[in-house]
């Protein structure tokens, strides 16, 4: 599914990248939780090592060895997350195919602490030997970022709205190889947004009303990103008898290169 624009290249640019400053923004907030946690160890690490110097005849050079190693961890961590939301906010070579698998774990390196705290299970299946998609790495992870922080929105209205009636928290992620190309099916457990805003989900910075809530829940970037590359979208039903949950499936091009 696409939608027809009246507007010209120029436009559409803007509101492409209006919209991916709108993610940005959303992405932040992630991102300083992912970072909080090596900070903590590393903050842990630290008193340790002051502990440890006032009983210097009990310190061992393997107990020093541990907490070096666990300190070096830990930075890692931290410049693997900052090194790579540097990749969104700067110009850089684009990569003509992409590994599906390395996307979806480079936006969970995110996003990840977000479904954490809220228990919100996550899983990612992926028939055997899939090949590359056609598409930029950063293109494809705003597209999925796109994807799971509507996903997270949903459960977490569902949750607000219903707290007598507990659920599995969950976002599923399914791809296979089909006669089009690459399938991906994206599914959540939350409220079913996608179904009651289907009119408007393609048009940017389009929200969802629940009760008296607005929320920003809009495929305008995903729409644009797979119309460049001859991808499509489509929402599905419903995906059981209480009308709850929001499945999306994915169409993009596999990629032919050895």
């Amino acid at each position: 599914m696409a939608i027809s624009h009246a507007k010209s290249d120029s436009q559409l640019n803007h509101l492409l990248k209006a919209t991916k400053l709108t993610l940005l923004g959303e992405l932040i907030g992630s991102v300083l939780h992912e970072l909080n946690q090596p900070l903590t160890a590393m903050s842990i690490d630290a008193g340790y090592l002051k502990m440890l110097a006032e009983k210097s005849g009990e310190v061992t050079a393997e107990m020093l060895h541990q907490i070096g190693d666990d300190i070096e961890s830990d930075i890692a961590r931290f410049q693997k997350i900052t090194e790579h939301l540097r990749t969104f906010a700067y110009e850089r070579e684009k990569t003509l195919q992409t590994n599906l698998k390395s996307a979806v774990e480079n936006v969970m390196s995110l996003i990840g602490e977000q479904f954490r705290a809220r228990a919100i299970r996550w899983t990612y299946n992926q028939e055997e030997n899939l090949p590359p998609v056609t598409i930029d790495i950063i293109e494809l992870e705003y597209i999925l970022l796109n994807l799971f922080l509507n996903a997270r929105k949903a459960i977490e209205v569902r949750e607000r709205l219903f707290p007598e009636k507990p659920f599995q928290k969950y976002l599923c992620l399914k791809a296979w190889c089909s006669s089009e190309g690459i399938s991906i099916l994206v599914k959540d457990s939350g409220l079913s947004l996608a179904q009651r805003n289907l009119d408007k989900l393609g048009q940017p910075f389009a929200t969802a009303q629940v009760e008296d809530e607005i929320l920003y829940y809009s495929l305008f970037l995903v729409s644009e990103i797979l119309e460049k590359i001859g991808g499509k979208w489509r929402v599905h039903d419903n995906l059981n008898d209480e009308g709850v949950g929001n499945a999306i499936e994915l169409l993009l091009p596999a990629s032919t290169s050895t």
